[in-house]
């Protein structure tokens, strides 16, 4: 803790701070109870000091700063510690060829008010200098507030390519003169412009350089820009999960991008993981009560119980059409696949099902399939014990096609072909007398 009793002390500020508006406004509203008005006064001024090539004879002394604070020279310091202890101000103690010791202040920045409220010192001390009500008065209103209307709203701002048309070589690898440009000019850390709506910036560069390494031309990529923009925008993609996707879609030594058969690979794809979480967050849930459910099982459903659970769905596949008297088809075992690889179901539930739907069809597919397992996921059935005694409850109280789709009612309606072929040889005569009685009728009744 540096003081001097000499007015004549001579000082330099060594460095530049803006001051922003949010800033005056948490200096005034959080810092001030700390430091006092004459801390913050002080601050601002320390601030406007700085000369970026100080010479000898453009120091300032300790009764300039007197003078421009209004303060004595023990005041002064007193207010100057305020400001140290609480991380705005550091003071050095240098010494100059010609001036001999001096005082150099480095101004810090004033921190955000989410920074002073996790710096525990400084609100705890905050708290005791104006209390509960205003501690929570000031906690308020540096608390972000959230338009409430934006949560239900849909963003129709348009991005930068729905405006601007720029180059695709020179969107992908910017020109030398704009590399040129960013190197010499800082960055902020704050963050980076978002230009318009776009919710996912695609690395271009990192893109055509995967592309590369399969052999794709940079131009090829070049001319599907925008579609493989749009693709990896809707679905959230990253470039790596896009090129390998895109990998599925091509042949041994293919060098062109098929951009139709890349979107249906990327759709498939993405409802079959989305399908998969959700089967894995179903299957997460505790189960029912266990005990209720086995209270309704009979010795045949605990024997199918420990059947499903001791089988691969495979094999129990093979088993089950063998003592049907049939054959297991390539589609069949290709619902299997589906049910435990792409959708994640366990194998016991997977057993259940192709048990259920053999109740129905005298063979396993994929409709039939998904229509039980979708049922039983939604009543939060996750277990086969579960699973039988749903279905029991369901069979009492409807019929036992449950599952089955409902035949459509057909009407019936005249075949006109035939209608045809039966009366076109039926030849109708009618005699002189009947034609002329029609003439004589003809016209009485209007």
């Amino acid at each position: 803790m540096f003081e001097s009793a000499d007015p004549k002390q001579p000082f330099y500020v060594a460095n530049q701070v803006a001051v922003s508006e949010e800033n005056i406004k948490v200096l005034t509203t959080l810092f001030e109870p700390l430091v006092g008005i004459r801390g913050v006064g002080l601050y601002i001024t320390l601030t406007k000091e700085f000369d970026e090539v100080p010479f000898a004879k453009d120091y300032k002394t300790l009764y300039q700063l007197q003078d421009q604070t209004n303060l004595k020279l023990e005041d002064l310091f007193k207010t100057l510690h305020h400001l140290e202890a609480t991380g705005l101000i550091k003071t050095f103690l240098g010494s100059n060829p010609v001036l001999g010791e001096v005082l150099i202040f480095e101004v810090e920045k004033v921190p955000s008010a989410g920074e002073f409220f996790h710096t525990f010192l400084l609100s705890s001390l905050l708290l005791e200098r104006v209390g509960n009500v205003a501690f929570d008065r000031l906690v308020k209103k540096f608390t972000p507030r959230t338009f409430v209307g934006l949560k239900d709203a849909k963003e129709v701002t348009s991005g930068f390519f729905d405006v601007f048309h720029l180059s695709a070589e020179n969107a992908i690898d910017a020109p030398v003169e704009v590399k040129e440009a960013a190197g010499e000019v800082p960055k902020d850390t704050k963050g980076e412009i978002k230009l318009g709506n776009e919710p996912v910036k695609v690395d271009w560069s990192f893109l055509v350089d995967l592309f590369e390494s399969y052999h794709i031309k940079k131009e090829e990529v070049l001319k599907h820009q925008v579609e493989i923009k749009q693709i990896i925008d809707f679905y959230h993609l990253t470039e790596q999960e896009f090129v390998e996707t895109a990998l599925i879609t091509m042949s041994a030594g293919a060098d062109k991008l098929n951009m139709y058969a890349i979107q249906n690979a990327v759709n498939e794809n993405f409802g079959l993981n989305r399908n998969k979480e959700m089967v894995k967050k179903q299957l997460r849930q505790t189960p029912k009560d266990a005990d209720h459910a086995i209270k309704k099982l009979s010795k045949a459903d605990a024997d199918l119980i420990r059947e499903v659970d001791s089988k691969v769905p495979t094999d129990y596949l093979y088993e089950l059409k063998e003592k049907k008297g049939g054959y297991v088809t390539a589609n069949e075992k290709k619902v299997i696949f589906r049910l435990q690889d792409q959708m994640g179901l366990t194998p016991p539930l997977i057993n259940l099902i192709v048990h259920t739907c053999f109740e129905y069809d005298a063979v396993l597919t994929n409709n039939l399939a998904d229509r039980i397992a979708n049922d039983w996921l939604q009543q939060g059935i996750t277990t086969p014990t579960e699973a039988i005694a749903y279905l029991k409850e369901r069979k009492n109280k409807r019929s036992h096609q449950y599952y089955r789709t409902p035949k459509k009612n057909i009407r019936k309606t005249t075949d006109w072909s035939k209608y045809e072929k039966q009366h076109q040889n039926k030849k109708t005569t009618m005699s002189a007398e009947e034609r002329n009685r029609i003439f004589r009728e003809f016209g009485k009744n209007e």
